[in-house]
């Protein structure tokens, strides 16, 4: 079972890199134009809404829909009694890709330049949601073994 985790943290490290590499060309991205002082309007509505609705995007992708989704996945695991491994794979799948995309709405607050407290909020919540995603071995052996999927 030790390859087979170790094949699972493969299959989710490469998903996770690729996820982070394109969430920090976006973030660096809109850093830059932040410090040249380059500034995409928004659509609609001031800057300060923006920046409001971005840091509560930003906090729900990184923060609050993460727990609540392993919490639903732990309870409906309990309630079945039996986790299948595909269901496993593609709920961390699903856990790596919504923690990161608090990032890419980070990204959007610094091409927007929205007020400082929004922004760093936001850049806050992205950086927590990417360091909450990173799929270890150890994680997953752990997580494994809790559901019943051996682990090693």
């Amino acid at each position: 079972m030790n390859e087979d985790v170790a094949k699972l943290a493969r299959t989710l490290n490469r998903l996770f890199w690729v996820l982070t590499f394109l969430a920090v060309a976006v973030l660096g991205l809109g850093y830059l134009l932040h410090r040249m002082d380059i500034s995409i309007p928004p659509p609609f509505g001031g800057l300060r809404v923006w920046g409001i609705f971005l840091l509560v995007v930003s906090v729900l992708l990184g923060v609050a829909l993460p727990v609540l989704i392993r919490t639903m996945f732990n309870k409906r695991a309990v309630d079945r009694k039996h986790v299948d491994l595909t269901v496993f794979v593609d709920h961390q799948k699903r856990m790596v890709i919504i923690s990161i995309s608090a990032a890419y709405v980070a990204g959007i607050a610094y091409m927007l330049v929205v007020p400082n407290l929004y922004l760093y909020g936001s850049v806050l919540a992205g950086l927590y949601g990417i360091y909450s995603a990173i799929p270890s071995e150890r994680k997953l052996a752990g997580e494994l073994r809790f559901y019943g999927l051996g682990g090693g």
